[in-house]
């Protein structure tokens, strides 16, 4: 886990209506600080270029500085916390322990790095303590080998690439006409390491087989189920370990908060905006997104606090009214002017 700020420039700008001189200005002084400091100077214009000023620059090919209309700190300038997302088919108990192991609160779900939800600490403590019927397992489409890392188990038989589509999950601890009674065909079925338990689960036409302790699986069992398709699936743990761990195999797709319903933001979103959805929506965490739709990192109202004003050095100015919009709210180093002094003040020497 990273964090970083991603806007580090500093911006050579003259007044609102350039003209040759406040251009000009902006380009040579931002090319040498450059040179000399080694820091990124950026030369920027206020306002539109007349026709003098952009001869001047097509005649000595120079290209002109891009338009900056706003100093107010954008998302950009913040400190945000980058995370690598995890794949909506990832288990809860790997989110969990993924978690757990960053001292984290939020994970971004994503594919090819797009956003597709966020799941969070709260997500699976609801997971764990709601009580869901016996179907959802396969109603969440979970994959084989999410079970059988969730139980620490091994996939004997079966593609663990594959998914438990349906049926119910049941437990077979009681007697085979019980049994017959209860399970149908596509289930997954606990079962000991009784092989005429295990054998009955064959003859029901089962879906899946998780079969519970250190034990070896007779080679006719074995046949059976890999004539007709079932799924065995070993686990070191008893039957009732087996039973309250399995469910934390669900993906986390079936739990996330999904990107529609989420409130994201972009680089260039300002900061004074961004305050106001924060205090009427009650997030820990705010992803931020590109145009793409790309997962960035996430800001907070903590972070908040700490952004970076943007660095600004005034060429050919030093009123307010003739300065960029959110003057303000900059950081500005240095004024360089051949006019009286005007409005601007600043919140440490220049």
């Amino acid at each position: 886990m990273e964090q970083r700020v991603i806007n580090d420039k500093i911006y050579e700008v003259g007044h609102k209506n350039p003209d040759t001189d406040s251009i000009c200005s902006a380009i040579v002084y931002a090319d040498l600080r450059t040179k000399l400091t080694g820091k990124i100077h950026n030369a920027r214009r206020a306002g539109h270029l007349n026709e003098e000023t952009q001869y001047v620059l097509d005649f000595f090919d120079v290209k002109p500085p891009a338009l900056l209309t706003d100093l107010r700190v954008q998302v950009k300038d913040v400190m945000m916390r980058e995370i690598e997302g995890i794949k909506g088919s990832v288990s809860i108990k790997t989110a969990w322990s993924k978690m757990k192991e960053e001292n984290i609160k939020t994970l971004p779900v994503t594919r090819d790095n797009k956003l597709e939800g966020l799941i969070t600490i709260g997500d699976i403590a609801t997971s764990y303590m709601d009580v869901y019927d016996s179907a959802i397992l396969s109603t969440a489409r979970t994959q084989y080998r999410n079970i059988a890392t969730t139980i620490d188990g091994t996939v004997v038989i079966g593609n663990e690439h594959s998914y438990l589509l349906k049926g119910k999950v049941g437990i077979a601890a009681s007697s085979r006409k019980l049994m017959a009674d209860f399970i149908d065909d596509d289930d997954l079925v606990i079962l000991s390491n009784r092989k005429e338990a295990q054998q009955l689960a064959v003859d029901l036409n089962v879906g899946c087989m998780v079969i519970c302790g250190e034990t070896e699986i007779a080679d006719d069992i074995l046949k059976q189920a890999q004539e007709k398709q079932i799924v065995i699936i070993t686990s070191p743990h008893d039957s009732f370990t087996v039973a309250r761990l399995i469910n934390q195999s669900i993906p986390v797709r079936h739990f996330m908060t999904k990107k529609e319903k989420l409130i994201t933001f972009r680089m260039r979103d300002y900061v004074d905006d961004v305050k106001e959805v924060m205090m009427r929506k009650r997030f820990r965490d705010f992803p931020v997104v590109d145009n793409r739709g790309h997962f960035l990192g996430f800001i907070s109202r903590r972070r908040l606090l700490n952004c970076r004003k943007k660095q600004v050095i005034l060429v050919d100015h030093n009123e307010k009214n003739q300065a960029v919009d959110g003057i303000e709210q900059a950081d500005v180093l240095e004024i360089i002017d051949h006019h009286r002094l005007s409005s601007i003040e600043t919140l440490g020497p220049v």
